[in-house]
């Protein structure tokens, strides 16, 4: 009948038309779905972009923060051991560490026995921290070794055992401080190191085995006695590191 077919129709088409809103609903939702995730990774993205940059950014100040430190620290040391006189002053600031480290000298120990093992303790490429340094019972500040100031020289010049990079902070400061206390120390050193830097790779004087530091650590320890104010005239240091530039 015309009312059934009709009736057929309708419902077919009404069926359709529930299906097409379903998949455009599906969609839809499928759509949204995508733009959410979408707006999370880029959300993701920029989040991490944002710890990136203030790690960065705390990296960097940590940086400057220690090189201000440094720098200061190195002015203070230059300072300190500045060997010329300030205008109007009987003595430079150098002369007044070295006078009142010789008016100590009385409470120091002169043991032979001590003093011997420093000196083989740095001949081994054993060096002390700068915080180690610091503390009052170390043998530095408790040995009296001014007649050791070569034979430490000479032990950090050729070490024993292979120096690493991250022994050179000790060993600078190890220098700062017999520097400051033995006038001899540096113009038993520099020239040393001076020398190794001058001489090509591999150069031993004489050929063989040597116990000679390398030339980068040289440059290193050259560079450091500069900031720290144990090399009062950069014109040796600039010259070497200008010929070895080539």
């Amino acid at each position: 009948p015309p009312d059934r077919r009709a009736a057929e129709a309708e419902r077919r088409r009404l069926e359709t038309e529930r299906k097409r809103r379903e998949e455009e609903e599906a969609a839809a939702r499928a759509k949204a779905e995508e733009e959410r995730k979408k707006l999370e990774e880029e959300l993701e993205r920029r989040r991490k972009l944002q710890l990136v940059y203030e790690s960065s950014v705390e990296s960097a100040a940590a940086i400057l923060d220690s090189h201000a430190a440094a720098s200061r620290l190195h002015a203070e040391l230059r300072g300190k051991l500045d060997p010329h006189r300030v205008l109007g002053a009987e003595r430079s600031p150098l002369e007044e560490e070295r006078e009142d480290f010789e008016r100590s000298k009385k409470r120091l120990k002169s043991d032979l026995k001590k003093c011997t093992a420093f000196v083989k303790k740095i001949k081994g490429g054993t060096y002390p921290s700068p915080k180690e340094l610091e503390g009052p019972n170390h043998p530095i500040k408790t040995l009296n070794l001014s007649r050791y100031v070569e034979e430490v020289a000479a032990a950090l010049a050729e070490p024993q055992n292979k120096v690493k990079q991250a022994d050179v902070p000790g060993m600078v400061a190890l220098c700062v401080e017999m520097h400051r206390r033995y006038a001899t120390f540096a113009e038993a050193l520099v020239p040393t190191l001076l020398s190794s830097v001058s001489s090509p790779p591999g150069d031993y004087n004489g050929g063989g085995e040597s116990n000679s530091l390398p030339r980068r650590i040289c440059f290193r320890l050259l560079v450091e006695f500069v900031l720290h104010g144990v090399v009062a005239d950069v014109r040796p240091v600039a010259r070497v590191v200008h010929d070895a530039a080539g």
